[in-house]
């Protein structure tokens, strides 16, 4: 399996363990973290370039997040490019 797909597997596994369970009134339901939905809207405009994907990025990076965190799967992902060209 090449490396960016056993990173990208680790990375699901992550993603899904750091999810948190809120509940607003009798409602409950599972929640993403801010980073791994950033990463993932990385991982999805990589080759398409989806304006929507990285103008969310953009928003999601305007307010704070686990920078350390982010940068880590960003390098593994090869996405690093990708998550420069939204900070700036």
């Amino acid at each position: 399996m090449p490396k960016e797909s056993c990173a990208c597997l680790m990375r699901r596994q992550l993603e899904f363990e750091r999810r948190r369970q809120i509940k607003i009134q009798d409602f409950t339901n599972w929640v993403v973290s801010k980073e791994d939905l950033i990463i993932s809207k990385l991982y999805w405009a990589r080759d398409s370039r989806s304006e929507i994907q990285l103008r969310d990025v953009k928003n999601l990076l305007a307010t704070e997040y686990d920078a350390t965190y982010l940068e880590k799967w960003a390098k593994e992902l090869r996405l690093e490019l990708l998550l420069r060209e939204c900070s700036e």
